[in-house]
Order: C-alpha cells, then structure tokens, then sequence
C-alpha cells in the first residue's frame, strides 16, 4: 500500500507559458505570435487540447454590427444584468472591440450562420435588447474551438503538453521591495503519464484555466472545469474578488444518464416556454412579467428553483413544440439529435430542465489588458475577474471577453517578455516527500463527491446565514484534510483538482456569508433586498514565501 517514488521531473524554459486551452488561451497564442514571431510558448492543457469550457459553448459571441444596433444598446443590456456591479470603463472597452473580435475569429476561418444572402443570422438570448449574437447554430464552441486548435497545432513555435496538470505557480519575492509584490517566474506542472512534476520558466505565465463548475454537484462543464487558475493565483498571493457570483443556467437537461448537457438560452431565445411541471402551466409571468422567459439568467433559474421546490417533480418543462421540425432541425441540430437518441422529439415533446452551475463572474482580479497583483502573471478569460460581468453574466458576452482580453494580454506582455529577470539565487525545483500511499489516496478523494453536494444545497441558487455557516465549517475540516494529505505524500491530479476544489468552495462560502444582501447570482433568503452601495468583494493570502503552496 505504500512506498516511496520521487516526483521530481525536468527543467523546461520558455518564453511564455499559457495555462489552459480554451478560446482566450488559444487566441492568445496566436495574438502574441503575429507580434513576435520568434517566441516560444509551452501550451498546457490538462487533458486533450479541445477539453474545455470554451468547446460547450452553444450559444455564440455578442457584438454590435447591425444598423438598428447600437454599442450602447449593448453597453446597457450588460450593465443592468451585472445589477450594479458591473466596471464601467471595462465594459465600454470590451463592447467597443466586439466588432473587431468578430473579424479575428472569421479569421480562423470561423463561418458564422448566414443566410443564402451573406446576411448573418443573429440570435437573441435573455437580458439581451437586440439580435446581436453571432452563432454555428448550437454548435458555437465546438466550432470555433475545432477551427482555432487546428490552426494553432500548425504553429512551430507552440508546444502542446497534453495531459499536463499545474500544480503551483513559481513565485519569488525580493526581500527589498517595500510593496512586497511578488514575481511570477513560471509553474510546477504534473506529468498524468509519468507522475512527475516538471518545472517550467517562463517571462510571463498567462492563466486562461477557464471556471469552476465542478465545485457544484450540478453544472454545465466538462470534467476539466477546477478552478485551478483561481486556487493557483490566491496561494501565490493574487487579490480575488466577487467570488460569490456564481452564474445559474436555468435550462440543464434533466436525465438519469445524460449529465451536463445544456439545452442552449438560444431555445428561449426562439420562443421557447417554461412550464410548470405539475400544472402545465407557464410561470414566468408572475417573475419577470415584461421579459417573461428572456429575462436574464439568475431571475429565471431562481424562477424555476422556486417552481421546482413547490411541485411534485425534480425539473420544470421547456416547451418549444410551436416550432415546426424542420426549423428545429436546423436551428438547433446538436440539441435535437442529441435528444432524439434519448427519446425525446423536441418538435413534439416538452424538455425536462434544471438550474446548475455554469459560469463565474469573479475570479483573479485583472486590469483591462489582464494584468493581476503579481509581476509577469496574467489572467484572461472566465478565470479573470475584469468587472465586465459585475453580479451576473449577460448572455454571450464571455466568449467576446476571452477574444478581446487575449489581444490585449499579447500587446502587453510583450515588454515583461523581453524584460529578463532580475537574479534569482534561490529557484528550486520541485521536492517533496515522495511517499504513495493508494488507500489514504482514495480515502481522500471520496470528499469529492460529498463537497459538491454539499456545495449545491448551501451555496447554490438560493443562500442562507445558517446554511452557509454550516457548509463552511465542513469546507475548512476537509481543508485541513486535504493540506496535511498535500505536505506528506504524493499527488495526481485527482488530488490537485480536489485540493483547488476545497479552495474555491472556500472562497465562494466566505464571499457568501460577508454579502449580506441579495444581487444578481447571489441570492440571500435571509436578506433579500440590495444594499444601497454595490461594492465588490475582494480577498487575499497574505504573499506567501514557500514556493510549493
């Protein structure tokens, strides 16, 4: 049951190393290439490149390029769903870039849904004013993700590690700083098929990790979604904020076998109706009677959370039986496949749908071109928190954050890239005790399952004092747990997924308990009103000295 095995692997250099491969990594690469074609980039992905939460996007990417349009139209729609917490200066420059955004992707080539005209075919999804959202039918991500990582796999100058995991970042702190700002040199990163950690230098590490729906028993994302930039960014001593904020998607498939697909915002977005299960009835109206089921998403998942505590079954009815099959067909392919093979025609039957975890609107806090507290660390993507999405998501708006932070990211790391480091006498490579012990190991992982659950019914959609008291007091047992496992034997990325898991709930809980008021995602039973100063919520560890946190 037990022996010893060294983790210690080899030393790579770099001239940047990207911690994920999503839309705003991948993009990223790019971006930073047509600036300096010469540089070198270690791209880690911690399962198959295409593995991630950008590939699940069925939706599409918002941005104004149409007459009755307007940029202000979309600044206003983004605003009013962040409910008061939105950055303002971020959210105009993000809009504003949404065209040209669209013009690097269809550079790819990604083809946008036209009609036999060339006229594009724009969606409209909830708490949006206009059609604005470019789309490959329900196949957004899939598509755009197939074209970019094809075309990245043709650049010499990207090497791909697949299958790789980031254990920790690589910090050094220079004992005469006065502001005590640490610098970011590189990453340990675990080998799944060997199980050794290599260390990797680089001048500038960008976390584009992606979220964190596996915190929650039930959610949207693939496997991969940890939070591993999150957990990797606090231990090192990078400011985190708004935590709390955990988008809803109101329309998971509910099935016994088929977990984690999304019926796309885009079937409301068509007309689709939420019904009472029992009843049959529609309930929108009595929640958001001017948008009824187009309202943004933390009204409507509420709206069927309430619904479905009231009634006799687990899950509410979306009904787009109105539409004929062959536009269903077309409009949605994936889905309608999708739900055929499990029996269910959806030009003929209602489908069954839950709430469950789906996008962070905090994260590592970031400026505009992606830069965090720390020296040559950058954050881009759902993993950055900008203040574009302030209290809740607009609908769209996170793939068009991904692609304009990514170009802003390269133009502004290339001065930390070609600014060497100063002396660094004390790096070190990865230690540690090198102890396997495979029944503790399992041992530990079954907090996995019961953290998520656990998660689910004290941080979820609806909140409370006591729940949320609870839940944390259980977070920071398994903590302990979890850290004094951490410091004594060896990991896989089973381990450092969990370890970043117990992290994250941590963070959420206590950003929770210290909002005491109901905005946006964050709903709070016990105070149901907004605060009459919306005012974001930021935590730090104190910089730590120990490069192995």
């Amino acid at each position: 049951m037990k022996n010893n095995a060294s983790q210690q692997g080899q030393i790579h250099e770099f001239d940047v190393l990207v911690i994920g491969t999503g839309l705003a990594g991948l993009h990223y690469c790019h971006q930073l290439l047509s600036l300096q074609p010469r540089l070198t980039i270690a791209l880690i992905s911690k399962a198959n490149a295409n593995e991630c939460n950008s590939r699940y996007a069925q939706g599409g990417i918002a941005a104004v390029v149409t007459p009755e349009d307007t940029l202000k139209s979309h600044i206003d729609d983004t605003l009013r769903a962040g409910d008061g917490l939105c950055y303002a200066p971020t959210v105009e420059c993000i809009i504003h870039q949404g065209p040209e955004a669209i013009t690097q992707l269809q550079n790819y080539p990604i083809d946008f849904d036209k009609t036999a005209d060339g006229q594009y075919i724009l969606a409209q999804e909830g708490g949006h004013s206009h059609r604005r959202i470019f789309n490959c039918g329900d196949q957004t991500g899939q598509t755009t993700m197939g074209a970019i990582l094809h075309s990245t796999r043709q650049q010499h100058q990207i090497h791909f590690f697949e299958h790789h995991v980031a254990v920790n970042l690589i910090t050094h702190y220079h004992p005469h700083r006065t502001d005590n700002q640490g610098e970011v040199l590189g990453a340990y990163v675990l080998d799944c098929n060997t199980h050794l950690i290599h260390t990797f230098l680089s001048r500038c590490v960008i976390l584009a990790t992606g979220g964190a729906g596996k915190t929650y028993r039930y959610t949207t994302n693939p496997m991969v979604a940890t939070g591993d930039g999150v957990a990797m960014a606090y231990r090192a001593g990078a400011r985190i904020g708004n935590m709390e904020f955990y988008q809803f998607h109101p329309t998971l498939l509910h099935h016994h076998s088929l977990n984690n697909f999304l019926i796309s915002e885009a079937v409301r977005g068509e007309g689709g109706y939420l019904k009472n299960a029992d009843t049959g009835e529609r309930f929108m109206h009595r929640y958001a009677p001017e948008q009824l089921e187009l309202a943004t998403r933390d009204i409507v998942s509420r709206a069927i959370f309430n619904e479905i505590e009231q009634s006799h079954h687990g899950f509410v009815n979306l009904d787009i039986t109105h539409q004929s099959k062959a536009f269903l067909k077309k409009r949605f392919p994936q889905i309608y496949k999708t739900l055929l093979s499990i029996g269910i025609d959806m030009s003929q039957d209602m489908i069954p749908v839950v709430p469950a975890a789906h996008y962070q609107c905090g994260g590592v806090l970031t400026d505009i071109d992606g830069r965090t507290d720390l020296k040559r660390l950058y954050a881009i993507g759902e993993v950055a928190f900008t203040g574009l999405h302030g209290a809740n998501r607009l609908a769209s708006n996170s793939l068009l954050e991904a692609v304009v932070m990514a170009g802003n990211a390269a133009r502004c790391t290339l001065k930390d890239i070609a600014t060497p480091w100063k002396t660094v006498d004390s790096l070190q490579n990865w230690s540690s005790p090198g102890v396997i012990n495979t029944r503790r190991a399992s041992q530990i992982n079954a907090h996995w399952r019961s953290l998520r659950g656990e998660m689910m019914s004290y941080a979820g959609i609806v909140r409370t004092e006591a729940g949320l008291q609870d839940l944390l007091q259980l977070i920071i047992k398994r903590h302990k747990i979890i850290e004094e496992y951490y410091w004594k034997h060896c990991i896989t990325r089973d381990f450092i997924e969990l370890r970043n898991i117990i992290l994250n709930a941590e963070l959420i809980v206590k950003a929770a308990l210290s909002r005491r008021e109901s905005r946006g995602g964050h709903f709070r039973e016990d105070f149901p009103h907004k605060n009459a100063r919306a005012q974001e919520s930021i935590s730090r560890l104190n910089s730590p000295q120990n490069p192995f946190v």
